[in-house]
């Protein structure tokens, strides 16, 4: 239950900071997203099971601002956090170079798929965004990834099973 509540903390918090925070850290009206990394990071944690229920959780924050199409997020998030627990599935989770160019790799395809949904939406995004945005979430995975890992090493964060 304890890990639940710091999830949905955490979840929260970065949702909060993205939308109040981030905006003033911009460069040249392109910011990261710290809920995405967050959850990218967890899911190659702790695998694809529990990344998807935090990817859904946190794209459903996340299309409470995208009006134009309500799921979309929580879709793209799902398929994102299962691939990056797939990823972390096969990888030394010490280390920190294929989590942060995961990072920059999912970012980049979230990315793609939204300007895709977008086009079809008649909205116009510049597809140069989707990869400067990519570059900074990964600036900031290498950051986040290794506080992710410290939290998930914690007992109450461990998954135990009682027979």
């Amino acid at each position: 239950m304890r890990k639940v509540l710091i999830l949905f903390l955490l979840s929260i918090l970065f949702f909060i900071l993205d939308n109040v925070l981030m905006p003033f850290l911009a460069i040249k009206t392109i910011y990261p997203s710290l809920l995405l990394v967050f959850m990218i990071c967890y899911s190659m944690v702790n695998g694809k099971w529990e990344g998807l229920w935090l990817g859904v959780f946190c794209g459903l924050l996340q299309d409470i601002y995208f009006t134009s199409g309500f799921g979309l997020n929580a879709l793209i998030n799902m398929i994102i956090c299962i691939i990056a627990g797939v990823i972390g599935d096969n990888i030394f989770k010490e280390k920190n170079l294929i989590p942060v160019a995961s990072c920059f790799s999912l970012s980049f395809l979230k990315g793609t798929v939204l300007l895709i949904v977008l086009y079809f939406l008649k909205i116009n995004v510049d597809f140069k965004d989707v990869f400067f945005i990519a570059l900074y979430n990964m600036v900031i995975s290498a950051i986040i990834y290794k506080k992710v890992y410290k939290l998930c090493q914690k007992e109450y964060m461990q998954k135990r099973w009682k027979f």
